[in-house]
């Protein structure tokens, strides 16, 4: 790879772990000055963005709000860039999500191949911007490759997810000896993995990318762990990282994500075939996601 990487969306969760990983190598980075202007770049906006880059790190975007936001951050966003991607010629990464993949039967790990059903705006959003990178790829326009990425976890995570919130709420339990904290239902399993690893893939195949004059990698891969766990592994884990020993309690009203996709774990077959393996256990992440000290 050669010249500055453009990371979009690197002041959020996953984009800071992608800053982090490019200059752990010690690679240039380049950003634009308010990612929140991302949508009112111009086509020469971009191209001075991209000229002499090395290629695209696609992490912005959202996760909840109206309809209209999330096409916008999750597919016109995407799509401008892989415009400027093609005029620049050079390779662009982005970041799917396995919420594109909806319901699945328990037991089932999701391929690449699988019928996307996506439940939520959320999900929706995600694989009209998916479908926009592989008509794109598929058109010979761009090297490109969407990371459908699980259940990330690490340091920086946000209070609104389930994660940054336990982990808030059992902080202040355990200074407070609190006698027991409500949570909804932890039954459903999910795929967990660490942002440093998906920061590490995002890399990883965007130096694939650049290493061929061809797309040499399919144009969706998913990321994960390849493992599905109980919500309630992820729970129990955050008390006993950060000294709670009081009760767990599951009678809260619970989420209705939880209860559409009670399972989801990634098939990485495609991952470990471009030659990446993931770094992080699960006790890694939470490790870093309460502040204790873990090796990188």
């Amino acid at each position: 790879m050669h010249g500055p990487v453009v990371v979009l969306g690197a002041g959020g969760f996953l984009g800071r772990h992608v800053v982090a990983a490019l200059r752990e190598q010690a690679r240039a980075v380049r950003f634009p000055e308010r990612t929140s202007d991302l949508l009112r770049l111009t086509p020469a906006d971009w191209d001075a963005l991209l000229r002499g880059g090395g290629g695209v790190i696609n992490a912005a975007g959202r996760t909840a709000g109206p309809e209209n936001s999330l096409e916008a951050a999750n597919v016109h966003l995407l799509e401008a860039a892989l415009q400027a991607a093609a005029r620049a010629h050079v390779p662009l990464v982005t970041f799917a999500s396995a919420a594109e993949y909806g319901r699945t039967p328990g037991g089932h790990a999701s391929q690449e191949t699988d019928e996307a059903r996506p439940l939520s705006p959320y999900g929706q959003s995600k694989l009209r911007g998916t479908q926009a990178l592989q008509r794109a790829v598929q058109q010979g326009r761009v090297r490109a490759a969407a990371l459908r990425l699980t259940n990330p976890l690490g340091e920086g995570i946000g209070e609104d997810t389930l994660p940054g919130r336990a982990a808030r709420e059992l902080r202040q339990a355990a200074q407070l000896r609190l006698d027991s904290v409500r949570f909804g239902p932890l039954g459903a399993q999910r795929d967990f993995v660490d942002a440093r690893d998906a920061a590490r893939a995002a890399l990883h195949v965007l130096a694939r990318l650049n290493a061929s004059a061809t797309q040499d990698l399919p144009d969706v891969i998913n990321v994960g762990s390849g493992e599905a766990r109980p919500v309630r592994d992820l729970v129990t884990g955050l008390a006993a990282q950060l000294g709670y020993h009081g009760e767990l309690l599951e009678d809260a009203p619970g989420s209705p994500r939880s209860s559409d996709v009670p399972y989801q774990r990634a098939d990485l077959t495609r991952l470990h075939a471009a030659g990446f393996r993931a770094r992080h256990s699960f006790g890694d992440s939470l490790r870093r996601l309460t502040g204790r000290p873990v090796l990188a």
